[in-house]
Order: C-alpha cells, then structure tokens, then sequence
C-alpha cells in the first residue's frame, strides 16, 4: 500500500508560487533557515529558472512543472549526481502511471517522450567543511505545451504533444512526489546500485554512439553501480564517463 501525503516525506511542506526567480533559489533560501527534509517549492512561473551546466530554463506560465525539493541525505558529496539518475527513474514511474506515453532516460537524467525531451533534472549541493549539508533536487517537466520556439522545436515535447490530451499538473505532482519518495527511500537505505537495473529498464542511451567529453566516440554498452556511463571507444577500450561530465551524440 503506498503512503497517504501526510505519510510521505516528501512534500510535507509545500510552497507554491505564482512567480519566482527561481525555485531552487527560493528552495535554497528556505533550507538556510532550517527548513526540513522534503520541503517543497513550485511556481506557475520561473523569470531566471535554470538547467544543467549553467543553461536557461525557459517556461511559459501555468504550462509547466516546475518544481524543487529539499534534501538532506547522509552522503558525501560526490554522490550528490547520482540523485538526478534516481530522480530520471522516479519521474518515468510517475508517467507510466498517468496518460499512455512512453518515457525513457538520456543519460544522465533527460526524460525523452517520443525521442524529445520533456524533462530536465538539477540537482545542486550545499556544502560546509567538505560535507553535505543539503541537496536541492529541480525538476522541470513540459506539461501543457501545444508548441515550441523553432529553434528547440525539433528537440522538445510535452506531455500534452505526447498524449494527444491537456494533463493536470496537481495529479502529475502527486504521482511524482509518490514515485521520488519510493525511490529516495531506496537510494538511502540501498544506494544508487540498488537502483542501476531499473535505470536500465528505463535507457534511451543504451546502445547508442556517443562522444565523450575528450572526444573519444564510441557505444554506450552499460551504466556502473555508481551511476557512470561505460562507453566502449572505437578502438575498442572501455571508457567511463561520470555522470556530471557531458556527453553528446556524435554530430551534435
């Protein structure tokens, strides 16, 4: 039996903002002055929101999913990027659950509907004298688009464009924070190997040729227990790619 709201840990605490410069800004501010594990931030709208590697965030109000949660689990820091795989698997859960669409992870944590992405995850740590103080997990997920700017229209989707249908972002919020709350409580008592198999159920990249961040190309065969990606190069050599370094698909 899954937990009622009130049982989970995530989303006890919930902030929800018509507009904010940021939620991981607003989240971050809030985890500075104590706030509790699970805390939650959401905006109709985000004026400086933000992506991986320092890329914009780009929203149209009341379309999108868009929110942060805090944190604090008992780990070093640099386990903090394997939350956002576990993040990935989380959000394809709660999309299995919902419309008839078919959702699959772009290593590290890109949710493609149909080949597109749909999804982005961040994840950013605060640290003090070489320990984790807190994480801050963002998601933002394309809901009720009818269309994109050209320029990224080749390469995004929503889950409206996906399913044919307008979906409620309430019930899509719940489904998730029931999803991450199954699997951040997996991460914390197993980690992220208790997790892989069902990341790779879940991979796009699998399979494919990839680029590394050196150059190297070459196919994308498995994912180690810490979340790496293990591409072997043309030359035949096994190349490990940690999951907060870049990759590409040749030719992009």
């Amino acid at each position: 039996m899954k937990p009622t709201a009130a049982e989970r840990l995530l989303g006890r605490v919930v902030r929800r903002l018509q507009e904010v410069d940021s939620t991981q800004a607003e989240l971050g501010r809030l985890a500075d002055r104590g706030a509790p594990e699970g805390t939650i931030v959401s905006a109709e709208h985000q004026t400086r929101g933000r992506g991986r590697r320092g890329r914009q965030w780009l929203d149209a109000p009341g379309e999108s999913l868009l929110v942060s949660i805090l944190l604090r689990p008992a780990v070093e820091p640099a386990r903090v990027p394997q939350l956002s795989l576990v993040a990935a698997v989380a959000v394809v859960d709660a999309l299995q659950t919902g419309p008839a669409v078919r959702a699959l992870i772009r290593w590290p944590n890109d949710v493609l509907l149909d080949g597109r992405k749909a999804c982005g995850i961040l994840p950013e740590a605060s640290t003090a004298d070489g320990r984790l103080r807190y994480v801050l997990l963002g998601i933002g997920l394309n809901v009720n688009q009818a269309d994109f700017p050209p320029e990224i229209r080749d390469r995004a989707t929503s889950l409206r464009l996906a399913s044919g249908v307008p979906q409620d972002r309430d019930a899509l919020l719940e489904r998730l924070l029931d999803a991450l709350d199954a699997r951040y409580a997996e991460f914390r008592a197993r980690g992220f190997a208790g997790l892989r198999s069902e990341w790779l159920r879940r991979a796009a990249t699998i399979g494919q040729r990839v680029r590394a961040p050196g150059g190297d190309e070459g196919v994308a065969v498995d994912l180690d227990e810490d979340g790496a990606l293990l591409v072997r190069g043309d030359g035949g050599a096994v190349i490990r790619i940690a999951s907060g370094e870049p990759v590409h698909a040749p030719g992009h």
